[in-house]
């Protein structure tokens, strides 16, 4: 009933099923089951190295074969329901029987094989991966980082191991650690520097606006204590006029009354009046004193208020254009910084693309761009 291609030019399917025995195999007794069972032995029978090229190619072409035998075996019943439609059913059974079987058995065959193909993707991937984060380390050196990130970046990359766990990626993992420590190193040089040149900068800022408040304070008290003195000896002036008024009208009343003394009686009543005038005078001029040393107080209040809030806006005015200098200034470093790193990595990929490795390449760029080679620059 079944039996087994001689060679792989003559038949590619594991068995060969006579036409006059099809009918037999698909609708009567366990035939199905006994050749899906040589089937299976067949495939078994096979022991190949999946570590080698030729095992796996071994393995590959049984699996190609089982396959194969699948196909020929469903179209053998295909052609059977076409050609006997009154047993549909049990041709159909049998061709799925045979598919879900032949799949399964063309699964184990290759399982090995597949096993190893994921394996060894995995491992590629897995270095791949290592790889990518050592070269974005060396990338992050043209990012805007502070010291300490730029140490910590720089950390991680010393520490790692250039061993046998890189296997073939040995190579471009130890370009790529080189590349990224000098990278990282020389951004760091060039951080550091800079943060030390603005701490610097902004303690002499400090420094200088603590001085400017304290002279503003020391302006302001002085033009205080200055009206103050003004207003005082205003109103001690004020009270000697007020007394010599008063010292002189006692003596022109104590004058007339002497006048008068004679007729006292029939003056009194005139000098009683006389005598509350004056007093009310007095408590007036006295009144009007009170009223000129409150307003000038006022006034002197209200412009040392006008002096203190001229020198806030002041103040706000000199930082507000301090702060706008500090962002002009760092928009166009930023950006020559940016205009630069640009301009040099298009240099870079030329170069390359000439044929000169990365490495030297940019070494070559770092060379022109300091002017140590005469007659040779970089147009930025």
């Amino acid at each position: 009933m079944t039996k087994q291609a001689k060679t792989d030019t003559e038949q590619t399917q594991l068995v060969v099923i006579e036409p006059t025995a099809a009918v037999t195999l698909f609708t009567e007794g366990d035939g199905i089951d006994a050749m899906l069972a040589d089937i299976s032995k067949q495939a078994a029978s096979l022991v190949p190295d999946v570590t080698t090229a030729k095992g796996r190619k071994e393995i590959a072409s049984v699996a190609y074969a089982v396959a194969k035998t699948k196909t020929y075996l469903d179209g053998l019943g295909k052609d059977l329901v076409d050609k006997y439609k009154e047993v549909p059913k049990r041709i159909d059974a049998n061709r799925k029987l045979i598919r879900d079987n032949l799949d399964a058995l063309k699964d184990e065959v290759r399982a090995p094989l597949t096993q190893f193909e994921e394996a060894e993707a995995a491992r590629v991937a897995a270095l791949q991966d290592r790889l990518t984060i050592l070269k974005d380390l060396g990338a992050s050196s043209g990012h805007e980082f502070t010291a300490a990130d730029l140490q910590t970046m720089l950390l991680e990359v010393e520490q790692t191991a250039l061993d046998d766990s890189w296997q073939e990626l040995l190579p471009q993992a130890t370009m790529a650690k080189e590349l990224a420590a000098k990278r990282l190193g020389e951004t760091l040089a060039t951080r550091q520097k800079y943060e030390a040149e603005q701490a610097e900068l902004e303690e002499l800022r400090k420094k200088q606006a603590e001085q400017e408040r304290i002279d503003r304070e020391r302006l302001i008290a002085d033009q205080a204590a200055e009206q103050a003195r003004i207003e005082e000896e205003n109103r001690q002036r004020l009270e000697r006029e007020a007394a010599q008024h008063r010292e002189l009208e006692a003596k022109r009343q104590a004058q007339a009354a002497s006048e008068r003394e004679e007729q006292a009686r029939r003056d009194a009543e005139a000098s009683e009046l006389a005598r509350q005038q004056a007093e009310a005078r007095r408590i007036a001029e006295a009144e009007q004193a009170e009223l000129r040393r409150q307003e000038a107080e006022r006034k002197a209040a209200l412009h040392a208020e006008a002096l203190a809030a001229q020198a806030a806006e002041q103040e706000r005015q000199r930082i507000a254009e301090e702060q706008r200098l500090k962002e002009e200034a760092d928009a166009a470093r930023a950006a020559d910084v940016e205009h630069r790193r640009t301009i040099n990595q298009s240099i870079l990929m030329d170069l390359m693309g000439l044929g000169i490795e990365e490495a030297k390449a940019i070494t070559l760029i770092k060379i022109i761009a300091n002017n140590k080679i005469a007659h040779l620059t970089i147009n930025y």
